[in-house]
Formats: structure tokens, sequence, C-alpha cells
């Protein structure tokens, strides 16, 4: 029985990866009347009988021409071959309009296999010429909103255009974008086909960035430039035809940039609600512990979830009112952040709390509040108050000394504690103080005292300080804002890893100067260092480091490894540095 289902398996996998297909291509749509285009039939196996589709009004200019090509693979011992068989036709379309090409069928291991219909759109062309490189190459901005609010998102858009022969293409200036944080996305830089006013260019998304104004006002998107490498082909040498082939063409650079565009930032409606800390979109929040029983000093996992659309990633942890018998640790952040916020994105906010005493304790709700840009207003959200039963701690000792620790807890923000209604007296025999064991007890912590400083001078060791207990504490602090970045270098993902020194940097600075989210731009460092009185210096410093970020994420591979460990450096030195000088 067991041969026989696995003769089956192995028959029911040999059926599976002999199973072919037969693809239809084309190398341009759409496609200009009167211009030639290639349609492709393609299967991956021998093939014969292949029966033309109908090409529905469609100029046959050549073909069925068939071709095949096959490889040879052996690889951990096994080995693999691959046959292709390929029908070609040579075509033009005669007027304007949409042309389905019906199913091609074609027979292979005694199967008949059929494609998917193809449309092709065809539209009319500009036969004037026009040699300048503006209208030949050029970089097209768009955004998907111009009139927007402070907090609302808006997804930025460039676009290569180009009808010249590109041997590579680079970034040389990233735009500034003050007043905005930006968010990069992935883009497909793919070249492909697209006729504007019957023009013919090859298009390529170079750039596109989610951004979301942290002020409001006339907001500029800054040009983004960029140097492209052209191929230009070589006046032909009749009496030297090797010249001609092995120098075809010459390479020549030309930088282009795009054109600034602005943006028209409303301000939010006012008043604000006290909960509001600056969510703009349209999100649900939702709040869950792992448990509601547990014995004193266990842990405890509690939960924020958001889910939604906006700028979910500027989000900070939430000020929760926990029972002051809670030990809470700081919040685990996980999210799974989609187009920037721009398609729905969860935010998890996890903590670890420990409860010390036995009783009963209730974990609040959460008021949440955002704006909602469809509504234009503001909507609240609440999440669910979770009681939470604490039982004796299995260990009697813990158990017994909570109860001390526990009266020590309540009392705080009171101004009577425990007054003793009843007082008990015990007679104790009076007995005179020995003058020498007074004086021995009243001069040996002096003593003490004396012999530990004397020891700290002999062995180098002395007691650190005020400047050198702040350097201390500046240190802790950048590590523990740089510990991420850390991780992402480590596991050599550069991309996480410039994002990341640059979130520290603006979450280091928020939390520091009390900003909030929608707040954060480069001029309220200037402003704030200012205040604080911290150096011209150490500000550009800061600033310079954000810059570097930003562009490095842009900037190489093989530059990538050594900017690391140098950004990482520079980054931990700013942020000590800053500690260091606040008053």
């Amino acid at each position: 029985m067991k041969t026989f289902r696995l003769i089956l398996f192995f028959l029911f996998n040999v059926c599976l990866t002999s199973a072919q297909t037969l693809t239809v291509t084309t190398d341009k749509n759409p496609v200009i009347v009167g211009e030639q285009f290639i349609v492709k039939f393609i299967v991956d196996a021998k093939a014969k009988d292949f029966k033309a589709p109908n090409f529905q009004g469609l100029r046959i200019l050549g073909g069925p021409n068939s071709s095949s090509s096959s490889s040879y693979s052996f690889v951990n011992g096994e080995s693999k071959s691959e046959i292709t068989t390929t029908f070609s036709y040579y075509m033009s379309a005669p007027k304007e309009g949409s042309f389905t090409i019906s199913p091609a069928s074609v027979n292979a291991n005694k199967k008949t296999i059929l494609s998917k219909p193809l449309t092709i759109n065809v539209v009319k062309g500009n036969q004037q010429k026009d040699n300048s490189l503006q209208k030949n190459l050029y970089i097209d901005v768009k955004t998907s909103k111009k009139n927007i609010y402070v907090g609302e998102q808006i997804i930025v858009t460039y676009k290569l255009y180009t009808r010249l022969e590109l041997e590579n293409t680079e970034l040389t200036q990233l735009p500034n974008l003050n007043g905005f944080w930006k968010k990069d996305l992935e883009s497909s830089s793919r070249f492909k086909r697209e006729v504007i006013n019957g023009i013919p260019y090859n298009t390529a998304i170079i750039k596109k960035t989610v951004l979301t104004p942290q002020k409001s006002g006339k907001l500029n998107i800054d040009p983004i430039k960029v140097t492209c490498s052209i191929r230009v082909n070589n006046q032909r040498n009749r009496r030297d035809p090797f010249s001609n082939f092995f120098n075809s063409y010459n390479v020549r650079e030309e930088m282009i940039s795009s054109k600034p565009i602005y943006v028209n930032v409303k301000e939010l409606p006012q008043p604000k609600p006290d909960n509001f800390l600056g969510a703009v979109g349209n999100f649900e929040v939702s709040s869950k512990v792992d448990k509601n029983q547990l014995n004193a000093n266990d842990a405890l996992s509690y939960s924020i979830k958001l889910v939604g659309t906006g700028n979910i990633e500027l989000i900070e942890p939430f000020n929760i009112d926990f029972p002051s018998d809670f030990e809470v640790y700081d919040p685990k952040i996980t999210e799974k952040v989609f187009e920037g916020g721009n398609k729905r994105s969860i935010k998890t906010f996890e903590y670890l709390l420990i409860p010390r005493n036995k009783g009963n304790y209730k974990i609040p709700k959460l008021d949440f509040s955002y704006f909602d840009i469809k509504q234009k207003k503001y909507i609240s959200k609440k999440t669910s108050i979770h009681n939470i039963n604490v039982l004796k701690s299995i260990n009697s000792e813990e158990a017994n000394s909570s109860s001390l620790n526990q009266q020590k807890i309540e009392t705080i923000n009171k101004d009577i504690n425990y007054i003793k209604s009843k007082t008990f007296l015990l007679n104790k025999d009076r007995k005179k103080i020995n003058m020498k064991t007074l004086y021995l007890l009243y001069f040996l912590p002096i003593f003490l005292i004396l012999i530990y400083k004397l020891t700290k001078i002999i062995s180098g060791k002395n007691p650190l300080s005020p400047s050198e207990r702040k350097q201390k504490q500046a240190k802790k602090v950048a590590s523990k804002r740089l510990k991420l970045a850390l991780e992402f270098m480590n596991n050599k993902d550069y991309d996480g890893f410039f994002e990341e020194i640059e979130k520290s940097l603006w979450g280091y600075f928020a939390n520091k100067f009390k900003v909030d989210i929608i707040n954060l731009t480069k001029e309220r460092i200037e402003e704030y260092f200012d205040k604080s009185q911290i150096n011209t210096e150490i500000k550009d410093q800061f600033i310079g480091l954000i810059d570097t970020c930003e562009f490095a994420r842009y900037s190489p591979s093989s530059n990538k490894v050594e900017l690391t460990k140098n950004i990482l450096e520079k980054a931990e030195k700013i942020i000590i540095n800053v500690e260091s000088k606040i008053k």
C-alpha cells in the first residue's frame, strides 16, 4: 500500500513539472499608427501544429517565424534540460483603436495548449520632430494631492521620460523637503513604454516618496537632479569598417532636474481634543491582555493595536496610567506599514507589566483621537478596561515583604498616612550607656569614610565629577537609541540601518525637547538648540547627519559598507554632545 502511494505521488509530481504554457508577448504597447512591432508566442517545450490567432485588423508584415532553443544544467547531482519554442510575427497597425489578438494554439507533449488574448492599443503619432534635450529627456513630478492638512500624507512620484539610449542614470541631488516628514517607497526602475501626445517614450520611476507635512503654509517640493549617460552614435567611416564595428558610439553625460512644485498645507481645525497626539487618517484601536489572573511578581503582557491608514508610522507610545503597584517596561513596537501608511497598516505597542502585590487592579481605557480627512473632523476611539486579579506570590518571603512594599506604594500622593489610634508601651530597665561605646559608635562611620576616601586616592579611582557623570549618562542614552540601528548594521541591512539612524535622531529630538511629531522639522531643531544654548557646530552636525542618512540610502551599495560604521559613530557622538550641553 505504501509503495502504491509513493508511485502515485511520483506520477503526480511528474505531471505538475511537465505542464506547459503558451505565453504571448509584445515589444511595444501602446503602438503608434504605422509603427512596426513584434508579437511572440512562446511555449516551454517542443511544439508543432501552431494555429495562428485572429489579429482583428492588424497588418501582418511577416511570420510566423519559428525558432527553438535548449539549455542543459547539472545542479546538486541532478540534470535538467529545458526546451523553448517561439513563434514570431512582425506586425503594424493601420489605424487608431484597441485591437484584441485572440488565443493561439499549439501541440506540445500530445496536448493542445492555448494562449491568453492580448490587447494592443494603437494611438496617433506626432510627425513633428524636436531634437532638443528638454523634449527627449526630462523628469516629471506628480503628487497625489496639492491641498492638504498638516499631518495628511501625499505620494510624490518622480518619473524619468527618455527617447534617447541611456547607458546609466545616477541620482546626483536629492530634494531637501524642508517641512515634511518623508518615507521613501520601493519602486521598479524598469523602463516601460508610454506614448505622450503621439510621441513614444521609455519611462521609469526613479523615486517615490510619502510626504507628511509638519507645518502649514505653501511648502516647496524641491527638484531632484539626475546625471544621465547618453549613448551617441559615431559617424561611420566607410574606409574603416573595423572602426565602425568596435567604436560605434560614445557616451555623453547630461545632468537634468525636475521642476519645483508647491503644496498648500492647512492647519488642523481648532479646538483640538486633549488626547489628540497628531494622528491624521482613519484608524481603529483595540487593547488586550494575555491573562486576567496571575500571581504577584509574574509577568503580564498588555498590548495596544492600531489599524488603519494615515501617518501611523509617526504615532509614538501612549501615556497610560497603569496601577502604581505595576512595574512597567518600555513597550515593544512592531509595525507592518504599507506604502508609508497609505494602505491599511498595523502598529502594535506591547507593554510588559509586573504586578508586585496582591490585589484587584484595573488597567484603564485608552482615549485615542485622530483627525479624519474625509469627514474633516476629530474622531475619538476607546479601548476596553481590563480587570486584573493578582494572587499572593508563590514565594512566601516575597509575599510577606510585599505587604510592606504595598503600604509604601499606596501612600504616594496622600497628605496623612496611617495614623495609629492605639499605642503599646513596654517597660524596659533603664541602663547607663557606656561612654566609650558611645564615642566608638559616633566616630566609627567617620573613620570608615576617611579610609574609603584614602583607598580611592591611592588606587587612582577618584569619584566621578558632575560633568563625567553627565557624560556617562549621555552614553547610556545614545546606546539605547542606536541599539536597533546596530542590529541592522550587523545584518547588513543598509537601507534599514540608515532609516533607523534618521528615525533615532528625530525621535531623540522629539522626546528630549517635548516636540509633537506633527511639528518635527529642521527649523524646529535650530529653534530648540538655540534656546538651549547649544553651539552652532553641534547643531550643524545634528542636521547634517540627518541629511547624510537621507542621501546615503541612495548611494551605490559599494559605499554603504564604509558609511555605516562612520555614521553610527557620528550618531552616538552627536547624541552624547547634545546630552552633555543641555543644561
